[in-house]
C-alpha cells in the first residue's frame, strides 16, 4: 500500500505536470499564431481578447506587455511547472525553485498589471499546494 505523503506528492506533481503542459502548448501555438507562422480560425478569437485585454490595462502595467510576450510569460511558467514537478518528484531542490519561480511569476503578473481578479484562486493553490507537496515529500518513503 502506498503512503498518503507519496499519493500527495504524485497527486500535486500531475497537476503541476499537465498544467504546465497546457500552458506550454497553448502559449506556443498562440504564439505561433499572432507570429503569423499559422492560421488556425479557433486560434484567432483568443489572440484577440488576449489583445483587448492588453490594451485595457497596459495604461496602468508597470511594463507593457505585447500579446506574444504575454503568452512567453505563459509558455515560461508552464516550463517552470514541468520541470518543477518532475525535479520536486525527485526531491530535488531545484524542481521546488522552478514552482517557486513559476508562483513569483504568476504574482507578478498581478504587482504588473496593478489588479486583482478570479485567478488569484490559482496562485493561493499553487502556494498552498507547494507547501504541502515539500512537506510530503519530507515525509515519504522512498
Amino acid at each position: 500500500m502506498r503512503s498518503l505523503p507519496k499519493l500527495l506528492a504524485a497527486f500535486i506533481c500531475t497537476i503541476a505536470l499537465i498544467f504546465g503542459v497546457i500552458r506550454i502548448g497553448v502559449g506556443l501555438a498562440l504564439i505561433t499564431q499572432a507570429t503569423g507562422g499559422i492560421d488556425v480560425a479557433a486560434f484567432s478569437e483568443p489572440i484577440e481578447e488576449i489583445r483587448q485585454f492588453l490594451h485595457e490595462i497596459n495604461d496602468r502595467a508597470l511594463v507593457p506587455l505585447t500579446a506574444v510576450s504575454y503568452l512567453a510569460i505563459i509558455a515560461f511558467m508552464g516550463l517552470c511547472l514541468v520541470f518543477g514537478a518532475v525535479g520536486a518528484w525527485y526531491r530535488k531542490n531545484w524542481g521546488y525553485g522552478l514552482l517557486a519561480i513559476y508562483l513569483f511569476t504568476h504574482a507578478g503578473l498581478f504587482v504588473n498589471f496593478q489588479t486583482i481578479n478570479p485567478k488569484i484562486n490559482i496562485l493561493i493553490a499553487g502556494i498552498v499546494m507547494l507547501v504541502i507537496l515539500v512537506f510530503a515529500n519530507q515525509r515519504r518513503r522512498v
